[in-house]
């Protein structure tokens, strides 16, 4: 009882909570109830935490630093502000968080006795999509053009981070009621914080070394989140996603040579990043080819290049 009933899902019965039906295992309980109270407490106190520390970096004013370094034979400069300071604890406080509210999920919580986790405690694989969101709500909030605007996205920001937390707790059993939805959310949010990320960053044309870092980890945190439900095994979860982030800094450092603008350069970016990880997501569910994975990716192929077509260049 307390802080540790299941909230039902619908409500449809009157039968009283007790958080393991029947005396089923926790995670069954998480599969017929929803999350608990502790999961919704730390989500409510996070969301209002970011939601707050966007709001502070509309006001915050600090010196910028700038470090000139020496690289390959030509100076490179590298400028921290307070947004860069801002998006460096945002994304911090962030993963924080995350690591909080998933721990209260059953199969990552652990037994009384301190017993290792059912999912064996890998929690920081859910830490990728908030940690970036968070930093583009800090990135995209003073584009916001009057003080109400900008209250709105701080709100936005946090209420997105909720919604995010949700979904990452019922995408972290296979078995629950909710997964399939989830996992779709999830994705589409992942691949929207990508195009965004990649957009912000092409767009500043900054030198190689850093645009093409700052790609390659955002690939790597958000190809985690899309590959961790595919395969149990964590280290090979973390080698394909260093493969993608590979291929995308490779990608960024070619596509600075050409004269593409910013919406076509992130364009083509989430391309190859969408080829890569659903390449690699294939090659750990079923190891070849099907039909109707040749098609969905030829369809956003061209897609994708027609959007870069028409639309690119004037952006």
């Amino acid at each position: 009882m307390g802080t540790e009933n299941w909230y039902r899902p619908f409500g449809d019965s009157g039968e009283q909570n007790t958080g393991q039906p029947g005396g089923g295992s926790p995670a069954f309980a998480a599969t017929v109830y929803g999350p608990n109270r502790r999961f919704v407490q730390r989500v409510s106190v996070l969301a209002w935490t970011v939601a707050a520390t966007v709001a502070i970096s509309l006001f915050l004013r600090l010196p910028t630093v700038v470090f000139t370094l020496n690289v390959l034979g030509s100076p490179m400069s590298i400028r921290i502000s307070e947004t860069t300071v801002v998006a460096v604890f945002i994304a911090l406080l962030t993963a924080s968080g995350t690591e909080r509210a998933i721990r209260t999920h059953p199969l990552y919580a652990g037994d009384s006795m301190g017993g290792e986790p059912e999912s064996g405690g890998h929690t920081w694989l859910f830490w990728g999509l908030p940690a970036a969101v968070s930093i583009l709500a800090v990135l995209l909030a003073p584009e916001a053009r009057t003080p109400l605007f900008q209250a709105g996205a701080a709100l936005l920001s946090g209420g997105l981070i909720a919604i995010i937390l949700f979904n990452l707790y019922a995408s972290a059993d296979q078995e629950s009621a909710g997964y399939r939805q989830a996992r779709i959310l999830l994705n589409v949010l992942s691949y929207t914080a990508a195009l965004a990320l990649f957009l912000l960053v092409y767009q500043t044309r900054t030198r190689t070394l850093l645009s093409g870092t700052l790609i390659a980890a955002t690939s790597a945190l958000l190809a985690v989140e899309l590959l961790r439900d595919v395969m149990p095994r964590v280290n090979v979860v973390l080698m394909y996603a260093a493969l993608v982030a590979v291929v995308l800094g490779e990608a960024a450092w070619a596509l600075n040579y050409w004269p593409l603008s910013g919406a076509s350069g992130g364009l083509v970016l989430l391309l190859i990043f969408y080829l890569f990880v659903g390449l690699a997501r294939h090659a750990l569910h079923e190891g070849h080819l099907s039909r109707k994975l040749v098609l969905e990716y030829s369809a956003f192929a061209v897609l994708a290049l027609v959007l870069i077509v028409l639309i690119g260049p004037g952006l």
